[in-house]
């Protein structure tokens, strides 16, 4: 049997809380099942069927999500299991909270992308993100474990408060990379043109590691697969928080 599909069919601009599906809620569950569901939309609440059009599929072989001009918000969010594929752009918090499976964009995603839902002291605990497109503000913020891939650049205050993990940008990033970054990895696929506040420089040299992780992005497509070199600029920080993150920008 093969994935759900679910095709955007209402007014451009509609925004649309994605949160409730996921794909270990709705294995097992007809089309007909899903499309009954309450789904919140703007100011109010919507059945999944008003917005969507639903092909026959479980859910547990994976989901696709064709948003159209819809402003779908929190996609993935919470996610423990599954593939969710979307064809096209997000909104914010997608994957936020997630502990497990692989979320695929291939458009743009919004702020907060892997990072904390409001409220919660965590982010992204565990799986895979891929961003095909560019990300907003904040990404990977408060991230726990798991890998955010992103192909073109994400914006400000991204790997801020970081536990661990990595959040690889092929693009670049915006202002205060790695703010209050404990642990973890802020891969960048451009050189950066000063230290990043809060860190100190720590020469350019081949990482090991990163060959580990390249091998984890194998089917992906994503920019560090293709990348040709290991070589980075490594940056230790944030000082204020002990120094045990790091930002390294391709050589």
């Amino acid at each position: 049997m093969s994935g759900l599909t679910l095709t955007f069919r209402g007014d451009a601009g509609t925004i649309v809380d994605m949160s409730s599906l996921l794909p270990e809620r709705l294995a097992g569950q007809t089309a007909e099942d899903i499309a009954g569901l309450p789904l919140p939309r703007g100011g109010g609440v919507t059945t999944v069927g008003e917005m969507f059009e639903l092909s026959a599929g479980d859910a547990a072989e994976a989901m696709l999500i064709r948003p159209g001009e819809a402003v779908l918000h929190r996609v993935g969010a919470g996610m423990a299991s599954g593939r969710i594929l979307v064809e096209g752009d997000v909104g914010s918090h997608a994957g936020a909270g997630m502990s497990g499976g692989l979320l695929r964009i291939r458009g743009d995603a919004g702020d907060a992308l892997g990072g904390a839902l409001p409220g919660l002291p965590l982010g992204m605990r565990g799986g895979l993100i891929s961003v095909g497109g560019s990300a907003g503000d904040r990404t990977a913020e408060r991230m726990r474990r798991g890998i955010v891939v992103v192909d073109g650049t994400v914006g400000a205050y991204s790997a801020g408060f970081m536990v661990a993990g990595t959040l690889a940008a092929g693009g670049g990033c915006g202002p205060h990379p790695g703010f209050g970054m404990r642990r973890g990895t802020l891969l960048l696929g451009r050189r950066q043109d000063a230290v990043p506040d809060g860190f100190a420089d720590g020469g350019t040299r081949d990482w090991l590691f990163l060959h580990l992780l390249r091998r984890g992005l194998e089917g992906t497509g994503s920019w560090f697969e293709r990348a040709g070199t290991t070589r980075a600029h490594r940056f230790i920080g944030d000082l204020a928080e002990g120094g045990h993150g790091e930002i390294l920008a391709m050589a």
